[in-house]
């Protein structure tokens, strides 16, 4: 009997360790297959947050390498494949002068997209602002990108035509005009003397030829300050860009608007009729036979008014190109 009970008892105990085994390999399977699941969440990069430049890894937030691959990521905020120019340079540029390393070791250098006589240069041409260099070509002949670079955008563009634009290492951006077959695509990683696109004649066009830019945190500037054209090579292998430069060479648009301004006053100042504008951002330069009364009716408003803003009395005698505010 006691026998008996002894092998019942050690039947029992190896019964209840074998329950406990089995139980725990169980529970370390189920821990391995869920280990299975959270890795194939956290490998999941299929949802994207570009804005923000993370990736959303299950209940996990990362880096977006992708976007930190784009060239000169850290001076442009945004990445933009579907405008040609949504950057502000008055807004982007917050120094006086920047040196931009055109070339350096290691990368392609610099290839003339293609080589022919200059046809229109940088600056302003039948009331309009061109802002960048054409070159005579023939349609179908083959355009090469600049520098190395990635292409941002690649379509039809209104006046460009069928348009190109890739931006660089150096933070320059260049952009490719009137083209008659595209090659690349937004992403697209190329190096200096890559075929890009075939020249032709489309958009705002008079005949083949290709429209050529440099541009900076979206500001046009003159390509014959970089390029020698006659040798198809760089002049320098650095450019100072100075935002005084700007001001006074590249914003063609602003330029315009203070030399027609500056000749007005130049008339005034001579006694001749002044024609600059009437009225503009709540501003009324004052004309030949002016006087308070008429400049109140003009802009609908009173003389009572424009003495309050402006200071003055209803009696003051205005010159000829004074400010009045409105």
């Amino acid at each position: 009997m006691k026998r008996l009970f002894v092998i019942l008892s050690i039947t029992c105990i190896g019964f209840f360790n074998l329950n406990a085994i089995s139980g725990s390999y169980g529970d370390d399977k189920n821990k391995r297959g869920d280990d299975k699941k959270n890795k194939a969440k956290r490998e999941d990069t299929s949802k994207f947050v570009v804005n923000n430049a993370n990736i959303i890894e299950g209940d996990e937030e990362t880096t977006d390498t992708a976007q930190i691959l784009f060239p000169s990521h850290d001076l442009y905020a945004t990445w933009d494949t579907l405008s040609a120019h949504p950057y502000n340079f008055n807004e982007c540029f917050k120094v006086d002068s920047v040196c931009i390393q055109l070339t350096s070791m290691g990368d392609g250098g610099f290839v003339m997209p293609i080589k022919g006589p200059l046809t229109s240069v940088f600056g302003w041409r039948r009331y309009r602002p061109h802002y960048g260099t054409d070159i005579d070509i023939e349609t179908g002949d083959q355009i090469v990108s600049a520098f190395d670079g990635m292409v941002r955008f690649a379509k039809y563009c209104h006046g460009y035509g069928n348009c190109v634009i890739i931006r660089h290492n150096n933070g320059l951006e260049t952009v490719y005009g009137h083209l008659s077959k595209l090659l690349v695509e937004p992403g697209q990683k190329v190096t200096a003397g890559d075929l890009i696109a075939l020249g032709g004649n489309t958009g705002r066009s008079s005949g083949s030829h290709l429209h050529f830019e440099f541009r900076y945190l979206g500001q046009a500037l003159d390509t014959e300050d970089f390029i020698d054209y006659e040798k198809g090579t760089l002049k320098d292998y650095c450019f100072t860009l100075r935002k005084a430069d700007v001001e006074n060479k590249y914003d063609l648009r602003a330029l315009h608007s203070r030399h027609k301004r500056d000749i007005g006053y130049a008339r005034a100042s001579k006694g001749g009729k002044y024609t600059g504008p009437a009225a503009k951002n709540g501003i009324y330069y004052v004309r030949s036979g002016d006087n308070l009364g008429r400049i109140a009716k003009r802009n609908h408003t009173t003389i009572k008014a424009l003495c309050k803003k402006n200071k003055l009395k209803e009696t003051t005698v205005l010159r000829i190109g004074q400010k009045i505010k409105i």
